[in-house]
């Protein structure tokens, strides 16, 4: 595969949401970074500097190998997957933070806009959920395109994160979550796409159900969802689970379709204003990877359903 996630070069500004172990809402993160290829060495060194309930600023460079890459430290050590052009997989090591994470990065349709979401821990206790939306910045670049300057420090007055009170949205509402899902195989080699939908809908019991169509991997699936200020669970049907949220926006959980025996480790995060929403979705059975989808999705709220 030749995957190279060239489309996250340049430089990003934007802010985040950052969340305590317990899922709290600690604090708003900004965050300004460089990303540039060297092109003697085909290195790419990335500048970055974060403030927030924690800070962190440094460089590290990435051995680009098109379908993955290395991050070759000082400030960030690992190993990420290019699962398209526009989005990487990956566990990193911040030896400044004693911290490891989970993360995955997506430059959404029109190349403009990152959205991300690090899980960051101290072994296996969660310390830091950061929930990312960046937008491309001008600056000054060299004869190659390539950004020459470090990043500024973050502006005062970049961009601040959706309340983190809003927690009842988007992931709770009623409405669907529609559009087009790539499909890789266990490889992550593209395989095809499919038209996703979710539903989200309250029954004549008022209980609030949910109803999966075209995921790629499983059968179209339907259950009965609850939640409370942490996260979501759902029973019964074919589909069962949980997962954690965080302000509305962000969700990350594991997911049983009971029949199949199938794994669907779901991570998500939905833009400040609510409509669009970058998906992760891998697929396992047991312990082994089958595959992965991933792609935009548009929310149409119930009330604007035709009969």
């Amino acid at each position: 595969m030749t995957n190279s996630f060239q489309s996250g070069e340049g430089r990003w500004r934007g802010s985040a949401e950052v969340y305590d172990s317990q899922g709290r809402y600690a604090g708003q993160g900004r965050d300004a970074r460089v990303v540039r290829r060297d092109l003697g060495s085909g290195l790419v060194e990335v500048d970055v500097s974060f403030e927030g309930p924690f800070s962190l600023s440094g460089s590290y460079r990435i051995s680009d190998q098109g379908d993955h890459r290395r991050y070759e430290g000082p400030l960030n050590y690992g190993y990420g997957e290019a699962l398209g052009e526009g989005l990487i997989d990956a566990n990193n090591y911040w030896p400044d933070l004693g911290l490891s994470q989970r993360f995955w990065l997506m430059v959404m349709p029109g190349g403009e806009t990152q959205l991300s979401l690090a899980l960051l821990s101290r072994g296996e206790q969660t310390a830091y959920t950061v929930v990312g939306e960046y937008h491309r910045s001008p600056g000054d670049e060299d004869a190659q395109g390539q950004p020459r300057e470090t990043p500024d420090a973050p502006a005062e007055d970049a961009e601040d994160a959706a309340s983190p009170d809003a927690s009842d949205a988007p992931f709770a509402l009623s409405g669907t979550w529609a559009g087009t899902l790539n499909l890789l195989d266990d490889h992550l080699a593209p395989v095809g796409q499919s038209g996703y939908s979710e539903r989200t809908a309250q029954d004549e019991h008022g209980r609030l159900s949910v109803s999966l169509r075209n995921s790629g991997f499983a059968p179209d699936a339907e259950s009965v969802l609850s939640f409370d200020e942490g996260g979501l669970w759902c029973a019964g049907g074919n589909l069962t689970g949980s997962a954690s949220t965080w302000g509305g926006r962000a969700l990350a959980g594991q997911f049983l379709f009971v029949k199949e025996g199938l794994r669907l480790w779901r991570r998500e995060v939905a833009t400040r204003s609510g409509g669009l929403k970058g998906v992760l979705h891998t697929w396992y059975r047991g312990g082994r990877r089958v595959g992965a989808a991933y792609g935009a999705l548009e929310f149409t709220p119930a009330s604007e359903h035709r009969p």
